[in-house]
């Protein structure tokens, strides 16, 4: 065999994995994912001893770490981008003790529900991923597995909250013209871990600027910024198969291919 033919081939083993499965992201272009993960509040309640908080980093009191729970549906505009709906509800809380209004000594509870939409833009996207590192087994079939995805996302929602105040003498304080309702910014970054072609795992760590003060049911003259709070999530992730004309299906076809 000529060294000009070995060459062929080789070019040919290697350009196929990529031309044919670069756009493999198409084959399953919707998922839903359902998440669990922890809640922090920064706002006019609780926080360091100071004002030196290291950009809030500092405000995070771990003891009032909270439960989150989120279902959502994403749709893959391409290879790097995607849309994503979000329905979040999760729980906050904080307290005056040991922070720099510790002689206030408030402290509150609140349930917090937002839905929201995202962009994401994936730095590392999977039609890149697929097609640098796609390799054949034994029946001729192209592994593409155990691959990492990272993204940033970007969006806009609503945050309903539900705030319970406590003075210093644990009795229910409220404030006129409360307000239980304000628009959320979430940005943030995240992980996706390809397990199989059905399934992924991800993290997702976002930070919600919002255009609200009343999170946690309290606000003062003194204050010189909104409420802001955090979702930390892990996500288990169903890939939904999508047919020729892009949309979803739910049960495999006679004439669909994974």
């Amino acid at each position: 065999m000529s060294i000009r033919r070995l060459i062929f081939i080789f070019l040919i083993a290697t350009l196929i994995p990529v031309t044919s499965h670069a756009q493999k992201w198409k084959l399953r272009r919707y998922e839903a994912n359902f998440s669990i993960g922890t809640s922090h509040f920064y706002g006019d309640i609780g926080g360091t001893k100071d004002f030196a908080n290291a950009g809030g980093f500092k405000d995070i009191q771990l003891q009032y770490t909270r439960p989150s729970f989120a279902f959502g549906a994403r749709y893959k505009l391409s290879g790097d981008m995607a849309v994503k709906m979000n329905f979040v509800y999760g729980f906050l809380a904080g307290s005056d003790m040991n922070s720099r209004n510790d002689g206030r000594n408030y402290s509150f509870t609140s349930t917090i529900f937002e839905p929201s939409f995202q962009f994401e833009y994936y730095l590392i996207p999977e039609s890149r991923a697929t097609g640098s590192s796609a390799w054949f087994n034994r029946r001729g079939m192209v592994n593409n597995y155990s691959k990492v995805y990272l993204y940033l996302f970007g969006g806009l929602g609503g945050a309903f909250s539900n705030p319970v105040l406590l003075d210093s003498e644990g009795m229910p304080k409220t404030l006129e013209n409360l307000s239980k309702f304000g628009v959320a910014f979430p940005v943030g970054l995240g992980l996706k871990f390809t397990i199989d072609s059905k399934w992924s795992l991800g993290v997702e760590l976002g930070r919600r600027f919002t255009t609200t003060d009343y999170i946690d049911g309290y606000t003062s003259q003194f204050s010189q910024h909104n409420d802001l709070y955090d979702f930390g999530m892990f996500s288990a992730i169903y890939k939904i198969q999508t047919d020729r004309r892009g949309y979803p299906v739910f049960r495999s076809s006679p004439g669909y291919r994974r």
